[in-house]
């Protein structure tokens, strides 16, 4: 390749990155590293930073947190600190974890060939850093700590980076509160008009800035867990071109259930202590050998099958659970969350625009459900029974708090005494484990504790029917297929 060639070639990386945050990533801060992991979440990470100006994410562990961070103040040193002055405030916990993310800065700068010609003016500090490109406009990048940091200059551009440490050195609650204050009354009041900034960790608990509402309002917020659903309900990762579902799984023994919680699933360290331990459940009841049964496919057995319905409010998603009674447990067969759905519809149903009635009156056709039990407390499905749309299967129930404690003791009775499987499902888990020992459902950013309550109620027909497994058949009706002739959406 002659010289021209080469510098047309440089000049279009250039003139793409310049207009696009994802292109400057991919191509041009990508030469600091000697094998840059791309993907369709790095993609979707730098266009979400580039869209807003105050941003909040919650991210797994070793998921492009910091780093997309250094990739943006590499971007703007490069197109906006060759003709204006920059300050930049680099927030951590504390000034020495700051400066480490400074430093981190400086060596992939270093690094890169498109920035030869920068000029460093902090060459022996390892912690501050200031560039010029042309001895004229100045980039500052000042590392703080959160904890220690009081009033100062306002600027262009703050980075938050693990404000409440890291969840495998946890701060004490009290510090949690206190930060969350230092953030609202300070670090907010920090930048210039017109400024941006950007938030990134971990949630330590309730308490932090990532739940405040008041917060929620100021910022576009992202989730990313290191495992997430499919489509078709499956556990996949969230970045498979640098992490596998196994090699995130063979963490959880090296880390420990509640670090793996925190830093992978991003669930909030500090909670109530859970009425179930994640250990616990994953030792004696988990099955990884399950599969979820799509619902197209069903399960023909002679078997009883219950099933329970906790059925959300408008914000919180409605969770189906189905058991096989076999051998004097209850084996999980199918598993389903429902997000957004209308309760029902009385009308033709439309299976790509799903309804929660003619959900469980499928399931009760294809997996043979005996009883289906039911959350009745606010009567969302009133409607529907005086419609004639539930049959004989939907068994109501209404939890009054003596019943909630007597559901939960027998749910603890069947764990102890391994009469249950489950799938080997983070999410399930990670819901069933968010309820405390007080029966209070801690609510974290991903998702709310309706797989306990969707357990409990089923476990109410192994209760009733467990020893035997057996149940006389002929009940088993079912509804009309809710699909006739029409093509099921992916995953059913």
């Amino acid at each position: 390749m002659n010289i021209n060639q080469e510098l047309k070639e440089k000049t279009k990386v250039l003139h793409d990155a310049q207009g696009s945050f994802y292109l400057f990533t991919k191509n041009i801060f990508a030469k600091s590293f000697t094998n840059f992991i791309d993907g369709k979440y790095i993609e979707t990470s730098c266009n979400y930073l580039q869209k807003y100006k105050r941003t909040m994410k919650v991210a797994a562990r070793s998921h492009f947190k910091s780093t997309i961070f250094y990739a943006r103040i590499m971007s703007d040193l490069m197109f906006r600190g060759i003709n204006e002055d920059l300050d930049i405030q680099y927030f951590s916990y504390n000034e020495s974890l700051s400066g480490w993310h400074i430093s981190q800065i400086k060596s992939l700068i270093s690094k890169n060939p498109y920035f030869t010609e920068l000029i460093n003016l902090k060459s022996t500090a390892e912690n501050v850093a200031a560039y010029t490109w042309d001895k004229k406009h100045i980039v500052r990048i000042k590392p703080k700590g959160i904890i220690s940091f009081s009033r100062g200059s306002k600027s262009d551009y703050i980075y938050c980076d693990d404000l409440y440490s890291d969840p495998s050195n946890p701060i004490h609650p009290t510090v949690t509160y206190k930060i969350s204050d230092i953030f609202r009354s300070v670090i907010l009041e920090a930048l210039k008009p017109g400024g941006e900034i950007h938030v990134t960790g971990s949630s330590m608990s309730r308490a932090d800035i990532y739940f405040d509402p008041e917060i929620q309002k100021e910022f576009h917020g992202c989730f990313y867990p290191g495992i997430i659903k499919d489509s078709e309900g499956n556990e996949v990762p969230t970045w498979p071109e640098f992490y596998t579902l196994e090699q995130l799984k063979a963490k959880i023994p090296i880390m420990g259930e509640r670090a793996f919680a925190a830093e992978i699933q991003c669930i909030p360290y500090y909670s109530t202590d859970s009425f179930f331990k994640k250990e616990q459940l994953r030792k004696d009841i988990v099955n990884p050998q399950l599969k979820n049964i799509p619902l197209v496919q069903g399960l023909n057995t002679p078997n009883l099958v219950i099933a329970g319905l906790d059925i959300g409010k408008k914000k919180h998603p409605s969770s189906l659970s189905i058991f096989e009674l076999k051998d004097g447990k209850a084996i999980q067969i199918h598993q389903k969350t429902m997000v957004g759905w209308k309760y029902y519809s009385g009308k033709e149903f439309d299976p790509f625009r799903p309804t929660q009635v003619e959900y469980c009156r499928e399931a009760i056709k294809n997996f043979g459900i005996n009883y289906l039990y039911y959350d009745n407390t606010r009567g969302e499905f009133e409607g529907a029974n005086d419609s004639g749309l539930l049959s004989m299967h939907f068994v109501p129930i209404v939890f009054t708090p003596k019943m909630k404690v007597q559901m939960a003791t027998d749910f603890e009775k069947v764990v102890l005494n391994r009469q249950i499987q489950m799938l080997d499902d983070e999410e399930i888990l990670d819901s069933i484990c968010s309820v405390t020992n007080d029966l209070q459902k801690i609510e974290s950013i991903g998702g709310h504790a309706d797989c306990f309550d969707s357990f409990c109620l089923a476990l109410i027909g192994f209760s009733k029917f467990g020893a035997s497994g057996k149940q006389d058949k002929e009940i088993r009706v079912g509804s009309p297929s809710i699909f006739d002739k029409k093509k099921p959406p992916r995953g059913w």
